[in-house]
């Protein structure tokens, strides 16, 4: 009969060499875990998304959604049928969300009003990040290597550990030009989400992570294979994908699904064009691992596997600032009226680093919180200050044999969980 220890058990396997920094305080008010809520479930979890105005948090978790009344702690819904969630994305009208669902190579479309799934739009392989840009109602869902399976057919050339772990691991930084770097393929599909129609898709050159638009019509990427960010305008992306600017696709245009296949050096666009523009991080950030933007400054927040955070000027890619923090990130969150970044951290112990921005240019580390093992996505309230962290408790298999360190691990059943974050 198995038996697990049902509880956090923190040194039941090596903890990475690499050691989250020193902790340090936020004079007068420093931020700690207000509350914990326990909101069960099953499977690995992936992306949140804050809906400020209806106080809800999404949660990606497992086959389904769950959804948060953050004024309560309960669930108020769930959003299910699903094979894997892996993002959210809310719409600017309050109406409608996006759920990136991989394994089946699909975007759901759910009401926010009655959770209901309203629509299901098919996109590359494996859709992940999700990005929305609302000046020109597109939506960005970002897909693995398009020759995995249901590989787009161009119309015409124009130019649980982790559910990330593995693509990262497996993503080389081979150089770009090199016949390793041209083996690395991703594809974007763009939505308009008015329509609901698939305008077309992307071809890319290496492995994408992360994606977040600016609210200014532009969406960045993070090309992680290649330790580069990629920046898309978004109006240039739907002329050149045959949206009119009346924004009525015709039946011929839908069914034409232009492919922009950009998955080349030679093919990339002119950046005087102002379609797309790709800039490298610099030597100091391996492995891009979570992005987000202050669209009204124009700055790029950018974590990396060798536990630093790194500011960048989003026009130039120019490295502005930089700060270390913990290992396993996997998020970011900027709070812009109270000028906070926060990375979550969720490797070794968990921790949530914390940086103010007091002028544009001008950053200072104010606090580096302990929080829980493997608690790496978090989404952010901008109504309360407060941010979200899940994680669930570990435990071992007693019957299993094995020393401190092979013993094996698993999710203790019921444990899953939301960490509220204030000060």
């Amino acid at each position: 009969m198995k038996r697990l220890l049902a509880f956090c058990l923190l040194g039941c396997a090596a903890l990475p060499a690499q050691q989250p920094p020193a902790a340090t305080e936020l004079p007068g008010s420093p931020f700690f875990i207000k509350k914990t809520w326990i909101i069960g479930g099953v499977g690995n979890w992936d992306y949140l998304t804050m809906d400020a105005a209806a106080q809800r948090l999404y949660i990606a978790h497992g086959a389904q959604v769950q959804v948060v009344d953050v004024e309560t702690g309960q669930v108020a819904g769930v959003i299910s049928g699903l094979r894997e969630a892996h993002a959210i994305a809310l719409d600017d009208t309050g109406q409608f969300g996006y759920i990136s669902d991989g394994p089946a190579g699909h975007v759901k479309v759910f009401d926010r009003r009655t959770l209901a799934v309203v629509a299901t739009i098919l996109t590359g392989p494996a859709p992940r990040a999700l990005a929305y840009e609302p000046q020109n109602r597109l939506l960005f869902a970002v897909c693995a290597n398009p020759s995995a399976e249901n590989p787009p057919q161009p119309a015409g050339n124009q130019g649980r550990t982790p559910p990330n772990a593995s693509s990262r691991a497996s993503a080389s930084n081979a150089p770009p030009g090199t016949a390793a770097d041209e083996q690395i393929k991703s594809s974007i599909t763009v939505i308009d989400a008015e329509t609901r129609q698939k305008l077309g898709v992307i071809l890319m050159p290496g492995r994408l992570g992360f994606a977040e638009a600016d609210g200014h019509g532009q969406v960045f990427f993070n090309i992680v294979s290649r330790n580069q960010i990629a920046r898309l305008d978004a109006q240039s992306i739907a002329a050149l994908l045959g949206r009119p600017a009346g924004r009525t696709l015709s039946a011929q245009t839908a069914a034409a699904q232009t492919v922009l296949d950009w998955s080349h050096e030679s093919r990339l666009p002119n950046s005087a064009e102002n379609r797309m523009r790709i800039f490298a991080v610099g030597p100091d950030c391996r492995e891009l691992s979570a992005l987000a933007v202050d669209g009204a400054h124009t700055r790029l927040f950018a974590a990396c596997g060798n536990m630093k955070m790194l500011v960048l000027n989003g026009g130039t890619g120019e490295q502005v600032a930089s700060f270390p923090i913990g290992p396993g990130t996997e998020a970011i969150g900027y709070d812009a009226g109270r000028g906070l970044i926060y990375t979550a951290n969720g490797g070794a112990q968990g921790t949530l680093t914390i940086i103010r921005q007091d002028v544009t240019d001008t950053y200072s580390e104010i606090q580096n919180l302990a929080t829980r093992q493997r608690a790496r996505t978090l989404a952010v309230n901008p109504a309360t200050g407060q941010v979200y962290l899940v994680t669930d408790l570990l435990g071992v298999k007693l019957d299993q044999p094995g020393s401190i360190g092979t013993l094996e691990t698993q999710s203790v059943k019921g444990s899953f969980q939301v960490l509220v974050i204030g000060n």
